[in-house]
């Protein structure tokens, strides 16, 4: 079913997060950001990615280099289909972007998506109040966790998490085998 994004999905949630089995995994999630790629959609873009870094998911057993270089392709197109400069609204993609800057070290630009994220938010449309309720608390405890300070936006405060996952170094730890040693 290579048309079927939900299918796909939990395909390679299966392998990757549940059996943990890297090597039937990963040719699986790389065939999906192809195709997601390939179809330049937002929504297969954005799934994919958040099998690569979705808060749900523990990642510690994916090869840090592979996850990254992945997530990088990703997070390349989706700011290509929401340039900053452009009028979409940058509060569905960003935050999923953000995510992967966020882990892989560049905190700088991760604070900037997020703070892109929660302008885009400032709409006057009516449609957007529901849904700026809703997502405006995430947004805020993601920025506050990235800049590791309480942050306010309006009357809304949040305090960073002491639980937070900490940006782990790009490249991952790396076992000697012995003709390393």
């Amino acid at each position: 079913m290579p048309g079927d994004i939900n299918f796909r999905l939990a395909h390679a949630h299966l392998l990757l997060h549940k059996m943990k089995d890297m090597r039937t995994g990963l040719p699986i999630i790389r065939q999906l950001v192809r195709d997601a790629i390939e179809r330049n959609s937002e929504h297969w873009m954005l799934a994919t990615l958040d099998q690569l870094f979705g808060p749900a998911h523990d990642h510690s057993h994916f090869p840090s280099p592979e996850r990254f270089a992945l997530g990088n392709e990703l997070a390349e197109q989706l700011l290509a289909l929401n340039p900053q400069q452009g009028d979409g609204h940058k509060f569905r993609t960003y935050p999923a972007v953000a995510r992967y800057y966020h882990e892989s070290g560049n905190q700088d630009r991760a604070i900037e998506l997020v703070e892109i994220a929660l302008k885009s938010l400032e709409s006057p449309e009516p449609m957007l109040d529901e849904l700026k309720q809703h997502l405006l608390p995430n947004l805020v405890q993601a920025l506050a966790n990235y800049k590791g300070e309480e942050v306010c936006y309006g009357n809304l405060c949040a305090p960073p998490q002491t639980n937070f996952l900490k940006p782990r170094p790009r490249g991952g730890s790396r076992r000697k085998h012995k003709k390393d040693r």
